[in-house]
This record gives C-alpha cells, sequence and structure tokens, in this order.
C-alpha cells in the first residue's frame, strides 16, 4: 500500500514539476512573436480493475490555437500591411509635386501668365521678353524635376520589391525547412512545439510582406498558398521573381511589373496583399497614372502657348505675319514635341515632362517672342495677352479645331491633377487606418486563444505550486508512517 501511496504521490509529484515548468515557458515567452500558449495535459492513470487508480500522467504539453482566428489574423496583417505601403508610397508620389508650394508648378505657372500680361502690357520693354523667358524656364524646370521626383519614387519601390522577393523566397525555405522538421518529430509529444513556434513566426512575415493564405496540415505542417498558387507544400518550395519591363521617365506605362514562379515564368502568382502587393499596385497603377498627368501638362502648356504664338508675330522676327516661334520645345532635340512646329489642324504633338525645355533660340534672343498680333504693329501686345488669359479659363476653345474638341487648360488641368491625387493619398490614409483597427480587431480575437495572459499565468503557477507541496507532503507523511511502523516492529 505503502509503495502505491508513494508512486501515485511521486506521479503528482512529477505533473506538478512539469506544470511549474509549463509556467515558466508561458511566461517567459509572453511577448514572443508566434509563440503559442502551451498547456500541460494531464491524465489519470487507472489500471483496470483497480478502483483507487494509480496516479496522474503527463499525456503532452498542448499549445493553444483557433485556426479560423488564425486565418482572420494572417488576413489582417496582409490588408494592414498593403494598405500601409500605400499610403506611404503615394504620400511620397504627392511629395514629388511639390504642391502646394511658392515655388511649385502652379506658382510658376501663374508667374509665367503674369508676365505674359505685363509683356501685353507694354510690349516694347526689353525686360519684359526676359522676364517671360525666365519664367517659361522654371516652369519647364519645376516640370522636370516633378519628373524626376516620380522616377524616383518609382525606381526605389522597383528596388523594394526586388529585396522583398530574396526575402520572401528565403523565408518560404525556411517554411519548408520547418515542415520537413516537424514531420521528423511528429511522434514525439511536444517536440515540435518549438518548431511550431517558429513557423508561425515566419508566417506572420510572409502574411504582411505578400499576403498567404496558410492551410494547417498533419502534425504541424502547413501549405502556403497565394491566389491558388502554392508557394510551399511540405518540404517542397516554389521560388518567386520579380517580372519587370523598362519603365518611361516619368513614370506613364501601366502593368510593367508582375510576380511568376521561378521555375515557370509563365505562371503569374497574383499577388494582391501585403506590402509587395502594394508595391506592384503603385508600380503598376498610380506612379503611371500620375506621370501621364506631369505629361499631359507639359503637352498642353507647351501646345496652347506655342499655337497662341503661332498666331502672332515679333518684333525681332523676319519672318511672315502669323509665324511666331514656338516657346517651349523638348529640350534633348530643341524642337517643339516630335515636330517642327504645333500643327494647325490634326493632333498635337506631345511632350515629355521630364524633357520640356524653352527654345534656345528664344532663349538668346527674348524679343523673338511674338508678343504682337498678325500683322505686327509696336506696341500691339495683343497675342500677349491672349496667352495671359489662358490663365483664367478652364478649356482653350482656340484650339478646338485642332484637337477637335476644346482642350482643358494647363493651369485648370493640373489643379484637377492635383486634386486627383490628394483624394488618392486622403483615400489610402483612411483605408490604413481602416485596415489597422480591423488587424488589431483579429489580433485581440487571436491572441484572446493563443496568447500568454500573465496574470492567469500567476494563478496556475499557484496551483501548481500547491499541488507540489502537497505531493511533497503525501510522500513525507508515507515515509514517516514507513519509519514509525519500522521502529515498533
Amino acid at each position: 500500500m505503502s509503495g502505491g501511496s508513494l508512486s501515485i504521490a511521486l506521479s503528482g509529484l512529477n505533473a506538478a514539476q512539469t506544470g511549474l515548468d509549463t509556467v515558466s515557458e508561458n511566461i517567459s515567452n509572453a511577448n514572443t512573436p508566434g509563440y503559442l500558449k502551451e498547456t500541460a495535459s494531464l491524465s489519470n492513470q487507472q489500471t483496470p480493475g483497480d478502483a483507487i487508480g494509480n496516479g496522474v500522467t503527463v499525456t503532452g504539453v498542448v499549445q493553444s490555437s483557433n485556426s479560423f482566428n488564425r486565418q482572420l489574423e494572417l488576413s489582417a496583417n496582409g490588408a494592414q500591411s498593403y494598405a500601409n505601403q500605400i499610403q506611404s508610397l503615394l504620400t511620397s508620389a504627392q511629395a514629388s509635386f511639390n504642391e502646394p508650394s511658392s515655388n511649385g508648378i502652379a506658382e510658376q505657372m501663374n508667374t509665367l501668365y503674369n508676365n505674359f500680361s505685363a509683356l501685353a502690357d507694354t510690349p516694347t520693354q526689353a525686360s519684359n521678353y526676359t522676364q517671360v523667358v525666365a519664367s517659361a524656364q522654371n516652369v519647364a524646370t519645376s516640370i522636370n524635376q516633378a519628373a524626376a521626383n516620380l522616377s524616383a519614387v518609382y525606381n526605389q519601390a522597383s528596388s523594394s520589391a526586388s529585396t522583398m522577393v530574396e526575402t520572401i523566397n528565403s523565408q518560404l525555405q525556411q517554411v519548408a525547412t520547418l515542415n520537413t522538421q516537424l514531420a521528423s518529430t511528429s511522434l514525439t509529444p511536444g517536440a515540435s512545439n518549438t518548431l511550431v513556434d517558429q513557423q508561425n513566426q515566419v508566417i506572420d512575415k510572409l502574411a504582411s510582406e505578400i499576403g498567404v493564405t496558410s492551410i494547417p496540415g498533419t502534425a504541424g505542417q502547413t501549405t502556403l498558398l497565394i491566389g491558388g498558387v502554392s508557394l510551399v507544400q511540405g518540404g517542397q518550395v516554389s521560388a518567386i521573381k520579380l517580372s519587370t519591363q523598362s519603365q518611361t521617365s516619368p513614370p506613364s506605362t501601366s502593368g510593367l511589373n508582375s510576380v511568376v514562379l521561378e521555375s515557370s515564368p509563365q505562371t503569374t502568382v497574383p499577388v494582391t496583399g501585403g506590402t509587395l502587393g502594394a508595391t506592384l499596385q503603385v508600380m503598376n497603377t498610380n506612379l503611371p497614372k500620375y506621370g501621364v498627368y506631369l505629361n499631359t501638362l507639359a503637352t498642353n502648356l507647351a501646345n496652347q502657348v506655342n499655337y497662341q504664338l503661332a498666331q502672332g508675330q515679333a518684333s525681332s522676327s523676319s519672318s511672315s505675319a502669323g509665324t511666331g516661334i514656338p516657346l517651349f520645345v523638348n529640350a534633348l532635340a530643341n524642337t517643339p514635341g516630335s515636330s517642327s512646329n504645333t500643327p494647325s489642324t490634326g493632333t498635337p504633338p506631345p511632350y515629355n515632362a521630364a524633357t520640356l525645355g524653352v527654345n534656345q533660340a528664344i532663349v538668346k534672343t527674348p524679343t523673338l517672342i511674338a508678343a504682337s498680333g498678325s500683322p505686327y504693329a509696336a506696341g500691339d501686345g495683343s497675342n500677349a495677352q491672349a496667352i495671359a488669359n489662358q490663365q483664367a479659363v478652364p478649356t482653350i476653345t482656340a484650339l478646338k479645331g485642332v484637337y477637335g474638341t476644346a482642350p482643358q487648360a494647363a493651369t485648370a488641368g493640373w489643379a484637377s491633377s492635383v486634386a486627383n491625387v490628394g483624394l488618392d493619398v486622403q483615400s489610402a490614409t483612411a483605408n490604413a487606418s481602416n485596415a489597422t483597427n480591423t488587424y488589431n480587431q483579429a489580433y485581440t480575437a487571436e491572441k484572446s486563444v493563443s496568447g500568454v495572459a500573465v496574470n492567469s499565468q500567476l494563478v496556475n503557477l499557484v496551483n501548481y505550486q500547491q499541488v507540489y507541496q502537497a505531493a511533497a507532503k503525501v510522500i513525507s507523511t508515507v515515509a514517516a508512517t514507513l519509519q514509525s511502523l519500522i521502529q515498533d516492529v
């Protein structure tokens, strides 16, 4: 009987010690990313035919988790990272325009049109021509700089995407390696817990970076998918790579970037979540749209000013009436757009925001600006005034015959473009805030099951301590009883 009592008490002692170790492990890892709360699983030892039983046994150390809550958290994690990255990149793109600002494009255009107005008032004053040229150069430089800034945002995003792909491939391999290790430890109770914690930590990073879906398997292994494309299955990895095409400056061509399988480049991986998904979205859609805004501004400004100049004549020009030379040109070739002059009919030539410049002939001889109406008359600034009037109108009706419809004025069009970018940033900011709130709720729900509540663990610590002390007391009592019996014999 005493042997049975000692055995039962010893099993209680061992169980209590395991419980104390488990509590200690939980408290130590309360803030460890990916850690799942552990609980000692105890079971009554009962021999058939034995009415009392043989004590307690530790059947394992079980990790607490809820697969549904876990999936919600991973999804919300990817959505939050996606929204935050969208906001960050769009904010950088908005800053590249430097609007509103005292030296931004809008203000530089206002100065240009005001200088044309001053030239119209006193077309015989040489300094007014110089001021028009200087302000035109400032406008072109501001547009060039905005294009360069936008290209820098694009190039930085592209570099970041490439680095992320390398990191993601390394993490996918880590998950596959852990899957293999988990399969080899599946028969040892509790041996896989640390591996599962490590796996959870890596999967959390992947969810944030690329928005993976995790499907739990046997023995703690997991399969990782993106839009139905398997990236990790067991110990096998399907590495990814970035597929890109050369972009213009400023970026103005959409859809040049994608993620494909390294082993099967024709298989596109539909990355629509996480930081990488957001980076691709901005590179493929938003930045090219903003580049088109800049190119449209350069084209409208140049064609509208040049068209009106072509209707007038300059005092120092030997040309016939109505053949004023262009002010804005393609700086690389010093030609207006892609042709020798702005046509009076047909589609006007396009201009690139990165290469917009001022005609060097006018820079050398500012009085070549056709301020006068046709034919030339001293003191006539009517043509310069017609250009100045472009500042205050929504559309340029004089160009209706050229475009087919009256095009939007450069100032009005640019104001609309800047407003659209602002709305994009505003929407991205609101989405980021909502995504963060959603993630916090999902995280709290998941941690209510798998997370470590230190106060609760302290209660368990006291309980296991009391169990340990009680089991030790039983052993000491049985030992004392045996000693007393021996002495009485």
